[in-house]
């Protein structure tokens, strides 16, 4: 997920719209992505201020789609303004849109419960090192409200962040029910213990992690704290209601249930005050250059934290037609050792931000904090290009399906349409062997040229000798494939704008991706 598709799936996050697979693909995203959190927290500054007025203010029934477009032309002035924006449909960070629309669709989530399994066994473990190490503590704090329980399971905190694990066990055995971090949750000491950012909705609570459970009445998740300013303290959790799980992975019974349906909250009284110590990260200043297809890269620190291990760098485009977007670090390598991305799903750098000419960039990885690394080995595995290739077409949504055009010598198809708020439009890409491009950088538009459009998108992997994989089967299996591309052939996409009927498409150009399997060495002495 890039962080343009994030944020188009924000408002749907707080109105409980997402599925569960969906949540849990932004939930990831927000782990390690400072922007887009701070996207999250001004749209729940909007929302808390909109429940306190929510007696005095009329808000109309079409205020929500009001917001979708005013965001979805911000977000278009924004991609015509800085061509570092991401392509729709781009891996960015940890997941794909494109494979849960695919299991949506097929109910097929083996593969997907799976690795949920997976990562949630590693948590465990993570866990246990860390109690092992003097770094966390295992804790049994408990309190029980209208027939839910919650228990605090364990913390562990740094320089970085605080992860508290929780789990919730409807007692009635009916329900599962989950922390909303934007609603009903707060922290009665933040004043006093986290440097206030300037905003007044403020929660020092950055990010969540959904953990699979075995019970069909437990939840188990784990939230994400900012560090305190206090090396020693306590976090005074206070939860006012508990949001009700109505789909979870693998459950054949909820797989094919429609989203939007309005959330459901269980209402009670729940209080902790949780121990913390804070335990140091190790911060390595470096200098170390690099260069890929001519584009300069440096990186400039090296954070291992008990939790995490992060890597800061930028980069600079040196040439304005083909930029490029992300770099794929593969893995770090200390004493023969290799540490990959925390959730075992790529390896792109976070968030990219834009200063002074330079892209400046994050890559996380699993903690290196017990290897005590004097020197450590950065594998680049590849990077995507942005290439400019502009091409506008028109769409008369008065004449019949399909309508094709081609761009690049190969043809796209407006299979479906029904016009509604959001209007569905089903497109179609041919896979021919030498396509020019992986992937489009595109937008629908309506008469005045505006509107926003989020997809879910299907196709294939092809690797070094030119065989193909659904993507569906391959995502959580990349490592299997010599230097797989994802090629799209199929975009399922969700217009809003003006009057809801596109008239065109804008292509803007196309992703392509390079590999390099370049290894560049950075001393920590």
């Amino acid at each position: 997920m890039n962080c343009r598709e994030s944020q188009e799936q924000l408002i749907d996050y707080l109105e409980g719209n997402l599925d569960e697979i969906s949540r849990i693909e932004l939930e990831l995203h927000l782990q390690g992505c400072v922007g887009c959190q701070q996207e999250m927290r001004e749209l729940q500054q909007l929302v808390a201020a909109l429940e306190s007025d929510s007696e005095r203010i009329q808000v109309p029934d079409d205020f929500m789609k009001n917001v979708r477009t005013k965001v979805a032309k911000s977000q278009e002035s924004s991609r015509k303004s800085y061509k570092q924006r991401a392509m729709i449909g781009l891996v960015a960070m940890l997941f794909l849109t494109v494979f849960v629309g695919t299991a949506v669709a097929t109910n097929s989530f083996a593969s997907v419960l799976d690795w949920w399994k997976d990562l949630s066994a590693k948590q465990d473990e993570q866990t246990q090192d860390y109690v092992q190490h003097g770094l966390g503590e295992r804790l049994n704090l408990a309190a029980e409200s209208n027939g839910v329980k919650v228990t605090i399971t364990s913390v562990v905190a740094d320089d970085i962040q605080t992860l508290i694990y929780y789990e919730i066990d409807d007692q009635n055995k009916g329900n599962k029910y989950m922390i909303n971090y934007s609603d009903g949750l707060k922290i009665a000491n933040q004043d006093q213990d986290w440097k206030r950012e300037d905003h007044p909705a403020y929660l020092p609570v950055t990010n969540h992690l959904s953990l699979y459970s075995k019970t069909d009445h437990v939840y188990k998740g784990r939230l994400g704290v900012a560090p305190m300013t206090t090396d020693v303290g306590s976090i005074q959790l206070e939860l006012s209601k508990l949001e009700k799980v109505t789909q979870t992975p693998g459950d054949p019974d909820t797989a094919q249930s429609v989203s939007g349906g309005k959330k459901e909250f269980v209402a009670g009284d729940w209080r902790f005050d949780i121990p913390v110590k804070k335990h140091p990260a190790i911060v390595h200043k470096i200098h170390v250059e690099t260069k890929i297809d001519g584009n300069p890269i440096i990186f400039d620190k090296l954070t291992i934290a008990p939790t995490i291990t992060v890597l800061s760098y930028r980069y600079r485009n040196e040439n304005p037609d083909k930029s490029m977007e992300y770099i794929k670090i593969s893995s770090l390598e200390s004493k023969g050792k290799l540490v990959y991305d925390q959730f075992g799903l790529g390896g792109y750098g976070g968030s990219s931000r834009y200063e002074k000419g330079w892209n400046s960039a994050e890559a996380t990885f699993e903690s290196l904090y017990f290897e005590k690394p004097t020197d450590v080995k950065i594998h680049i595995d590849s990077a995507t290009f942005s290439v400019s290739k502009h091409a506008k077409f028109a769409i008369d949504s008065s004449k019949g399906l399909p309508q094709s055009f081609e761009y690049l010598g190969n043809k796209l198809t407006i299979e479906q349409m029904e016009i509604g708020t959001p209007t569905k439009i089903v497109m179609t890409e041919e896979l021919n062997p030498n396509r020019a491009y992986e992937m489009l950088d595109y937008h629908f538009y309506d008469k005045d040229g505006h509107g926003g459009s989020g997809a879910s998108i299907n196709g294939y992997y092809i690797d070094k000798k030119g065989d193909k994989y659904k993507i569906g089967d391959y995502l959580l299996r990349q490592n299997e494939l010599d230097h797989p591309r994802m090629f799209s052939t199929e975009h399922h996409i969700e217009f809003s704008g003006g009057n809801n009927v596109p008239v065109g498409v804008e292509i803007e150009g196309y992703k392509v991706t390079s590999f390099y399997d370049k290894v560049v060495g950075i001393s920590l002495d």
